[in-house]
């Protein structure tokens, strides 16, 4: 029975001791007055009708107790019987209609109102249900408490302290107890006694229990409470379900807890169940999860003990999905395919779980969560356990950490770790033996891993790896890093804050192999690696350092004075790299650059070397290059230089160059331009095969026109001197292969219309097309033609046609050379011109067949005739002094010829004398003429010219003089000293009477009166 109709019957009883104390003055008159006077007496205001007043037995009527606009009690009938004892009248039995009482709870107290004065005080004992007879039909309690308002109805009938049997309902719409709302609650319970032991058992439901933030919705409970007669014991058991239930943090459905427990006011204590069909939060849900275990409640603690079970556990799509990616921040590194693996596993490890822990929570002063033999096993395979030891949360000073954890299983890596912590707060100390984990290719090996953590210390850990794998397209083998990692109270991690030696014995990056080798990193900073509010810091500096190996299968070296990496950027630098691949080599001042994903990319300065055997040494290069992981891209600008001791080429630029090492092939494209005028000179290509050491580049020259600031001593030295003032349009193509072997190289240029100035006179109209059988050697194939419009020394040749090679060392051998000359033909002699040397190079022309008056017809001497044919040896010598000629001679043929003036003369031009020699000597014959030369080209010509047979040709006048003067055997020696382009106008003077009998005449005449011979001035002596 509730204490609400407890105490409602006693306050019955009171009213009807009242009324059965009178009962021997059978008078309802003397009752009502013992009544209302025990009423006034406790001052409670009331109304009520004796309906039947006798012998043990009172019934009243219409009773309403307390304010009658709000009784505390109304009851439509009362029945009461008593028994007349020696102490007085007994209240033995109670029976009662519809009553209605008006309840209140304040303080923890219930009070009934003014009903309360009726009640007897309390004796001080253990409290016990009296002997009373009780049948209520209908009692219906508004009980209002702080909380809420509730209804209770209460029917039954018995023996209070034994035998009782009865109905106790309540329904509340909306509660509010310590934080939480209770909405619907609805009970209906059975109440019994038993040997003056109560016990109520029944359902509860509520549509809705809110407690900060969690919400149980359609929550049911059953209840079967037992009292021990004197009420200060009880035992029973207790089930309650819930459809779902929800907070923050995680929805449940289904949930049913169920309960048994025994206990007084000092300790309560109970075995249950929880169990839930399913737990959804935002990083993990679960299928059917249970606990069962103790707990206790005691002196204001609660102490549960017991074993979870939770199956199907998985973390949400979201959190699989990012640890089934945490392989990509190891991208690129040698463990990634581990850490990739080991990701993935524990992904779908992740999806289906089982976990059971002994758990172990109290409450009190503080909550502690204590977990024991703790197990967490997937489908997959994948388990982890905690054995030997626990883990208790809620310690003040912080987490208590001791026993064994091991995992393994379903592809993760095996591991076994031992944990100990003296006391809470305390530092942590342990180690980790880790099983060799391997999978796709990567090997991972710790020493035993040795960490101290928690404390007033940092967290230091101490290990050794030994790491195999995948490293950007390549592979390290057995890379060996000791770890020395320390991780202070700030959240700062520093990994290896002094120089770390490291090794390897074998890496790999894409056609690269590198031997084994030992390093020694530098921290830059406080440690090579440091990592705090999720950013990398840190870097390494390392000193001079020699790398070998292979490269395409070619002998590979690389040395660099020194290289710096900033981990934060994920940049590096290297200073003064010298790379050896074969037999080529690419160095570069300083070469910088970051990672990006599995690749790098960066800038390069000083960047030179040379391509296999190719005989071209670069140098000056700069720009960028990028690698993806494969292949090694560059884009920029060099200088390309001649590698013989006496270079052929003048150093060139070259200019959006592409280069790429893509395994063991190398491909380099660019323009070659040269850098003092900036014209553009070829286009290269170059394919090269490291593994082979063989390769070819393309050199296409699509025109290059040469003209007025851009001669071709800009392109070679071999030019200087020898011509100059080049004007016209070069085209071809070149080849260069090599091979371990060698290199051979050939080419096809050619020119359409070239004119220039050479040594020996202005060309023009020289083409051809030339074939080198080695382009760098500048050697030909034999019979290479050539044709020239015009030469002109001082005397032109036209229409020339020259068929030359061109042999090693810089050497020209002209096999012939034939020009159409003044109606015969000039022809070179065969012969070889060296011009690798600072020797004197030779050449011998020859004439043959030239007529005398198309040779002066040349020169547009109207006033000349002359006829004769000749023939001769024009010797000619070049060297740095220039070009002369050496012996050279011009023979008239036998026969002989003529030479006639055909303009007019006076007397006023020469005098009498003059003018009759001249009219004699206009024309002339003569049986032998030789002109012999010597002297430079550019300078002064000394030219002999000897005539003999000399006789009046026709037109000329005669006397007596003249025909004795012409029958003397007179032989002409004449010696010329002028420039050899000014032979022009001494050959007028031998061919001009005019000329001749101005400078010569007068002294011949004076001579001749003097002598009976005539031996004329720089003459032979004539008999």
């Amino acid at each position: 029975m509730s204490d609400a109709g407890r105490r409602m019957a006693m306050a019955v009883s009171v009213v009807a001791l009242a009324a059965g104390g009178g009962l021997w003055l059978s008078r309802v008159p003397i009752a009502t007055r013992v009544i209302d006077k025990e009423l006034a007496a406790k001052g409670v205001p009331a109304r009520y009708h004796i309906a039947d007043l006798g012998l043990g037995r009172q019934r009243l009527t219409d009773v309403v107790i307390g304010d009658p606009a709000h009784p505390d009690l109304v009851a439509d009938w009362i029945e009461t019987q008593t028994d007349l004892t020696l102490s007085g009248p007994k209240l033995i039995a109670t029976r009662a209609g519809h009553v209605r009482v008006a309840a209140r709870l304040r303080d923890g107290k219930l009070s009934l109102g003014t009903i309360d004065r009726l009640l007897p005080p309390s004796s001080g004992g253990p409290l016990t249900l009296p002997a009373l007879d009780v049948d209520v039909a209908d009692a219906r309690i508004a009980l209002d408490t702080p909380y809420g308002t509730a209804a209770l109805r209460l029917s039954g009938r018995g023996r209070l302290n034994d035998g009782f049997r009865g109905r106790l309902a309540a329904t509340a719409p909306l509660l509010t107890v310590a934080g939480c709302r209770i909405g619907g609650l609805q009970t209906d319970m059975a109440l019994r006694v038993t040997a003056t032991a109560p016990r109520v058992a029944g359902p509860a439901r509520a549509s809705t229990i809110a407690c900060k933030g969690v919400v149980a919705q359609a929550m049911a409970g059953d209840l079967d409470l037992g009292l021990s007669p004197h009420l200060d014991r009880w035992f029973g058991r207790a089930q309650v379900t819930a459809a779902r239930v929800r907070s923050p943090a995680a929805t449940l459905r289904n949930v049913n807890l169920a309960t048994r427990f025994r206990g007084d006011a000092a300790r309560t204590s109970g075995v249950g169940t929880a169990m839930v069909d399913g737990v959804q939060t935002v990083t993990a849900s679960s299928g059917a999860t249970d606990w069962h275990g103790q707990w206790r409640l005691s002196n204001g603690r609660a102490t549960l003990a017991g074993r979870l079970t939770a199956q199907h556990v998985a973390l949400a799509a979201a959190r699989q999905r990012a640890m089934a990616t945490l392989g990509a921040v190891a991208a690129g590194l040698p463990v990634a395919p581990l850490v990739a693996g080991a990701a993935r596993d524990a992904a779908r490890a992740s999806r289906d779980m089982q976990v059971v822990a002994e758990l172990a929570l109290t409450t009190g002063d503080r909550t502690l969560l204590t977990i024991e033999r703790g197990r967490v096993t997937a489908a997959t395979g994948a388990h982890a356990a905690l054995d030997d030891g626990a883990v208790t949360v809620g310690h003040p000073d912080g987490v208590q950490l001791a026993g064994r954890l091991t995992l393994g299983g379903g592809g993760l890596p095996s591991a076994t770790m031992r944990i100990a912590q003296p006391a809470p707060g305390a530092a942590i100390s342990g180690s980790a033996q880790i099983a060799p984990y391997a999978r796709d290719g990567a090997a991972l090996s710790l020493t035993p891993v040795r960490f101290t953590t928690g404390g007033q210390g940092p967290t230091r850990i101490t290990t050794e790896a030994t790491l195999s794998g995948p490293l950007a397209g390549g592979r390290v083998e057995r890379l060996r890093v000791p770890i020395a990692a320390l991780w202070d109270r700030r959240g700062q991690l520093t990994v290896n804050r002094d120089c770390t030696p490291i090794g390897f014995e074998r890496l790999a990056v894409s056609s690269l192999r590198l031997d084994r080798a030992a390093l020694r990193l530098c921290p830059i900073g406080a440690a090579l690696v440091a990592v705090r509010s999720g950013g990398v810091s840190g870097g390494a500096r390392l000193g001079a350092t020699r790398l070998d190996g292979t490269l395409g299968g070619s002998a590979f070296r690389l040395e660099t004075a020194g290289a710096m990496l900033a981990l934060a950027e994920r940049g590096f630098v290297l200073t003064d790299v010298a790379t050896t691949i074969g037999t080529t080599r690419i160095a570069a001042t300083r070469l910088a650059g970051r990672v990006v994903g599995s690749g790098a990319q960066g800038t390069f300065a000083g960047g030179g070397g040379q391509i296999g055997t190719v005989p071209l040494l670069m140098s000056a290069g700069e720009g960028n290059w990028r690698f993806d992981g494969r292949r090694l891209t560059l884009h920029g600008a060099l200088r390309v230089a001649d590698t013989a001791a006496t270079p052929r080429f003048q150093p060139m630029a070259a200019r959006d160059i592409a280069f790429a090492l893509d395994g063991d092939a190398i491909r380099a494209t660019g323009d070659l331009i040269e850098p003092t005028t900036n014209t553009p000179v070829a286009k290269v290509t170059i394919d090269h095969r490291l593994s082979q050491g063989s390769g070819a580049a393309t050199l296409a020259v699509p025109g290059l026109t040469f003209a007025k600031g851009f001669q071709p001593e800009l392109l070679t030295r071999l030019t200087f001197g020898v011509i100059a003032d080049v004007s016209g349009t070069m085209r071809g193509q070149g080849e260069i292969r090599w091979t371990p072997r060698g290199v051979d190289s050939t080419g096809t240029f050619s020119t359409d219309a070239m004119n220039l100035a050479a040594a020996f006179g202005p060309v023009t109209g020289l083409a051809g097309t030339i074939r080198f059988t080695d382009l760098l050697g500048l050697v030909s194939a034999p019979d290479q033609v050539a044709t020239v419009a015009s030469i002109n020394p001082g005397i032109a040749v036209t229409d020339g046609r020259i068929i030359y090679r061109l042999l090693p060392d810089l050497k020209v051998q002209v096999q012939t050379a034939r020009w159409p000359f003044a109606g015969g033909t000039l022809t070179l002699d065969p012969t070889v011109l060296d011009f690798g040397a600072e020797a004197a190079r030779r050449m011998t022309f020859r004439v043959d067949g030239m007529d005398a008056g198309k040779f002066l017809q040349q020169f547009d001497f109207s006033n000349l005739n002359a006829t004769g044919t000749f023939d001769g040896v024009l010797p000619m010598i070049f060297d740095e002094q220039g070009g002369r000629i050496a012996g050279g001679r011009l023979t008239a043929r036998e026969g002989g010829g003529s030479i006639a003036y055909l303009g007019e003369l006076t007397k006023k031009d020469l005098g009498v004398w003059g003018n009759l020699a001249f009219q004699s000597l206009r024309s002339l014959t003569y049986r032998s003429l030789d002109v012999q030369m010597n002297g430079p080209l550019a300078g002064e010509m000394v030219t002999g010219v000897s005539f003999t047979g000399i006789k009046q040709g026709a037109g000329a006048k005669s006397n007596f003089l003249l025909r004795r003067l012409t029958r003397l055997p007179i032989r002409f020696n004449i010696t010329i000293r002028a420039p050899f382009r000014g032979l022009i106008d001494s050959a007028a003077s031998f061919y001009d009477p005019q000329r001749l009998v101005k400078r010569n005449l007068q002294a011949l005449i004076d001579e001749q009166n003097r002598k009976t011979g005539v031996q004329p001035p720089a003459s032979e002596n004539v008999p």
